[in-house]
This record gives structure tokens, sequence and C-alpha cells, in this order.
């Protein structure tokens, strides 16, 4: 005894559906950035830490370099450029919000002054290092020279990461 051809359909539509959302998902409950203070966030996704506010006042990649390294918030350092890839993990958010005079796609918990986001990143050669544009999601890396300047978000690994995050 065969199932007539629209029971049929109906049936395997309602499987592969049940299939494809599946409750086992790999993201966390709850809101992907965890506000720790004014100045930090953490990415529940990945457990990093980022600053929740860019430098404010653009620096050549030297200088956005050694702010980083230097940074300490609430006697707590650790902190450095990240890699473009890291960088890039914050790009796509639905709600653009304002970055200086254009419009970013990034999390509101972060405020920007200009789109272009320094990484630590060197695809180009030693001379040169890659930025993101927080307004259009492209990466770029021009030579530092003559002095190129961007902004900086300084991230680092979490010095107490959420249950199940790395």
């Amino acid at each position: 005894m065969g199932l007539r051809p629209g029971i049929w359909i109906v049936l395997t539509s309602l499987l592969w559906t049940a299939a494809c959302t599946s409750p086992g998902s790999d993201e966390p409950d709850g809101p992907r950035f965890v506000v720790l203070g004014a100045a930090v966030t953490r990415d529940a996704r990945t457990g990093l830490e980022w600053t929740r506010h860019d430098d404010g006042v653009g620096l050549d990649w030297y200088a956005a370099d050694e702010y980083c390294r230097s940074l300490s918030i609430d006697a707590v350092g650790g902190w450095r450029l990240p890699a473009i890839e890291e960088l890039r993990r914050l790009y796509g958010a639905a709600t653009k919000i304002a970055c200086g005079d254009a419009m970013c796609a990034i999390d509101p918990v972060f405020t920007l002054t200009s789109p272009y986001v320094w990484s630590a990143t060197a695809q180009a050669g030693p001379n040169a290092r890659t930025y993101l544009d927080f307004q259009y999601g492209t990466e770029l890396a021009p030579s530092l020279t003559p002095r190129l300047v961007r902004h900086v978000l300084c991230m680092r690994t979490s010095s107490n990461p959420e249950p199940g995050t790395s």
C-alpha cells in the first residue's frame, strides 16, 4: 500500500524541515556581545574581548600596534591588534551604525569614529598592513608609507571565558 503523491511530498518536506532546524546549534543563546563595562565587551561566540570604542583620533600602524600593546583597562593588559580574520568576524551586523561620516555594519555595542580599522595582518609584504572597511566589508592592504592613518579596536583573549567558549 503506497502513499498518495501529495502526502509523500508533505511528509518529505516535514522531515527535511525538522532535520534542517535541529536545536543542536553551535551558536550560544542570548546576545552575541556581553558588555563587561564601559570600555570592554566579550564576544560570546569566540570568547575574545574587544575594546568597545576605537582610539578616536586615528593612528599610523606602528602607533596603533603600540597603542594596543600598552593598553590597560581596569589594570588588565594583554591587548593586541586583531588579525584580519578576527576583525572580519565583527563585520556584518544587520543594522548599520554611524561611524564618522559613514554607516558601518558592526554591532551597536561598538563606537567607531571612522569605518577604517587596522589589523595586525601583513598580507602584501612587510611594509604594508591590512585594514578593514566596516562600511563595505572590504580588506585593503596599502603601503604604510607615506604615513597612513586608520583607527584601532584592540582585542585580547578573555581573562575569564564563558563556559563553552575558547
